[in-house]
């Protein structure tokens, strides 16, 4: 029987934290999912961050446990030193005496950034970076660093690049729908303009059977217009409106469905403050759902981070509405991924001018 090199099973401890961080990493918004692995001579445990953000994962191995000086500690991202909603893993790592820790990854919430390892090795405790982050985390650390969400969007198209049809409201397949509440899912909150709301009178949220979600929805409608219809829908109710209206009648009004927010339209930068309003709020991921022209400004912005193109076979012609090819032509890249569902055609695009932290671009 060979013997396993001490290396490998270090690199082995680590991969398995970053796959348990992926099991519940959709369901612990405004926390990323961590996953954990704790490592004796006499037993292997295992675990990841609970729900909502809690449990974390290293106070689920460790709380039931007192002397670990003889255990090693492996970690998707590093562990937290802060109290809020949940205690200070770093002091209970300290308790429960651990004197190895392994992470994946540095984590850049101005809570934690920079203290873990201040901390632990005024203790003698040993903590070892091995720049693997996982995707659970990266998403974590691009909003935390630039302290806006990360972006991702989505349009769908038909095969001559129109984005609306005169007649049908849906044209994509069952597959690409799936697909649509797949990313909702996949986010914690989800930004329209006010066209998309008026035309679409939306639910917006993840209607996929075992993953169902309700997700917070911000709308950008400068003038507070919208149709008597929306406040009949109550999957609308407590969204936030980004306005610049001065209708103290027509605020009122809003105020009594939705949740205001009031922002100069005319200032610079209006795509930047809006996200950077939101991620004050909490909110960590946005997928832009529409219309083209809000999407086009992200764009234009060099906000969005993933861009997804859901391309139809069907040619709409004189029945095309809203062109959306010419935006498209002017990214200039090639796709990253492609993916073939029934009629459609997934192109998934990241733009080279986004900046992935404060200092690159990707």
């Amino acid at each position: 029987m060979h013997k396993i090199k001490s290396k490998n099973l270090k690199n082995y401890f680590l991969t398995l934290s970053n796959k348990l961080s992926e099991i519940n990493q959709f369901e612990t918004f405004p926390n990323p999912c961590v996953g954990a692995v704790l490592v004796n001579k006499n037993y292997i445990k295992t675990s990841y961050t609970g729900k909502k953000g809690s449990p974390h994962a290293e106070y689920v191995l460790l709380k039931n446990n007192n002397n670990l000086s003889q255990s090693t500690l492996y970690t998707s991202l590093e562990p937290c030193c802060h109290k809020a909603k949940n205690p200070s893993c770093v002091d209970l790592i300290i308790k429960k005496k651990i004197k190895k820790i392994y992470t994946n990854s540095k984590d850049f919430d101005d809570r934690v950034r920079g203290k873990t390892k201040k901390i632990l090795s005024k203790k003698k405790i040993q903590i070892t970076y091995k720049k693997n982050e996982p995707s659970s985390s990266s998403i974590h650390n691009i909003s935390c660093k630039r302290k806006i969400p990360y972006v991702v969007s989505k349009i769908a198209i038909s095969n001559d690049g129109f984005s609306k049809h005169k007649k049908k409201k849906l044209f994509t397949s069952a597959h690409a729908l799936k697909f649509s509440h797949l990313q909702r899912y996949k986010s914690d909150s989800i930004l329209i303009g006010q066209k998309t709301l008026n035309d679409d009178n939306p639910k917006l949220n993840s209607r996929l059977k075992g993953i169902e979600k309700k997700i917070k929805i911000f709308v950008i409608n400068p003038k507070l217009k919208i149709s008597n219809k929306i406040f009949k829908n109550s999957y609308l109710k407590n969204s936030y409106i980004f306005h610049s209206c001065n209708n103290k009648k027509r605020v009122k009004k809003f105020k009594k469905f939705f949740k205001l927010i009031n922002i100069d339209f005319n200032g610079e930068n209006v795509c930047l403050e809006i996200l950077k309003r939101i991620y004050k709020l909490g909110y960590k991921k946005t997928l832009i759902e529409g219309g083209i022209y809000t999407l086009q400004s992200f764009l234009n912005a060099q906000l969005v981070n993933e861009l997804y193109i859901v391309k139809n076979k069907q040619f709409f012609k004189k029945n095309g509405l809203l062109k959306a090819s010419n935006f498209i032509n002017s990214l200039k890249i090639m796709p990253n991924e492609i993916i073939s569902l029934e009629d459609d055609t997934i192109l998934k695009y990241k733009p080279k001018y986004v900046y992935r932290d404060n200092t690159k671009h990707r």
